[in-house]
């Protein structure tokens, strides 16, 4: 092409590299692909795979809180009116006798150990 000749029609999307571009893009390798690179899908599955086992490993029970679980419960609730309840609660093995009220709770007392919930009264 000497400059006499006139320049060829070009797209506006047609990109000129020099001639010695050392990736060969000037022999017609692709750009850069449009939509992001392999490397943010690749940190987005390893995020995703990171948050999977962090669930799994809460969900079957395998952290410290897990094995704790266990020691403390809740057996039985009766309301009493007002925001007051009696609440029969386990830790360890050892049963409590519970009052819960808006202003605090409070031991009623010691319970034996899993007493029948109606027994029956001996006269």
């Amino acid at each position: 092409m000497n400059a006499a000749e006139p320049a060829p029609a070009r797209s506006a999307d047609t990109l000129l590299y020099p001639a010695g571009d050392p990736a060969g893009r000037a022999a017609g390798a692709s750009a850069a692909r449009p939509g992001g690179s392999g490397a943010s899908w690749l940190f987005a599955g390893v995020v995703g795979v990171a948050a999977g086992a962090w669930w799994f490993w809460r969900r079957r029970g395998l952290g410290p809180a897990a094995r704790r679980a266990g020691s403390l419960a809740i057996e039985e609730t009766r309301p009493l009116g007002n925001r007051q309840f009696l609440v029969v609660a386990s830790c360890d093995g050892r049963r409590f006798l519970l009052g819960v009220a808006p202003g605090g709770i409070q031991m009623l007392a010691p319970l034996d150990a899993k007493e029948p919930a109606h027994a029956p009264r001996v006269s």
